[in-house]
């Protein structure tokens, strides 16, 4: 019984003891569980989430993920602005991060789907083959800036023309 109460007594320490970066990152945990598309509410509630621990924590180790998570999410409750300017940062202030890869690409993307700018988007996917020529992502980004500003019809018809070469 003893160690029981030992036991019981350690976990709430443990837990009470929990800096304010582990209490946001456990809320994170929690509410990415929960986190669709479906639900405006929740997906809201973590963007500000992940955007207030990248404010409160520039030098964590987590920081660029949850900025390019943020992006993501801003992109899709219709922010695009928004998630270019994480995209921005994630580049600017993480350039060896894993997640900087990712961004440029995405902010390319954002470019052209959701602001409708294609010079803008020609320019960041070229910077996106230039600067990653061996990415994973390289070949959607050629074929991207070979679309971009194209109509759905007229990207078919330049597919079938190829075909038919």
């Amino acid at each position: 019984m003893k160690n029981i109460c030992i036991l019981i007594m350690t976990i709430v320490s443990l837990v009470a003891c929990q800096s304010p970066k582990e209490k946001q990152i456990d809320r994170i945990k929690t509410l990415e569980l929960s986190d669709s598309t479906f639900n405006v509410n929740i997906m809201t509630e973590l963007n500000t989430a992940y955007i207030d621990f990248t404010e409160k924590y520039p030098d964590d180790v987590h920081t660029p993920e949850y900025m390019l998570k943020a992006a993501q999410r801003s992109s899709v409750l219709g922010k695009p602005n928004e998630s270019i300017s994480l995209y921005n940062k994630i580049i600017k202030r993480y350039p060896n991060s894993n997640f900087c890869e990712e961004a440029l690409f995405l902010k390319a993307f954002t470019f052209e789907n959701s602001l409708n700018d294609a010079d803008k988007a020609r320019q960041t996917y070229q910077e996106f083959i230039n600067k990653y020529p061996k990415s994973q992502l390289i070949e959607d980004a050629k074929l991207s800036l070979q679309n971009v500003g194209k109509s759905s019809e007229e990207i078919i018809e330049d597919l079938s023309n190829r075909d038919e070469e």
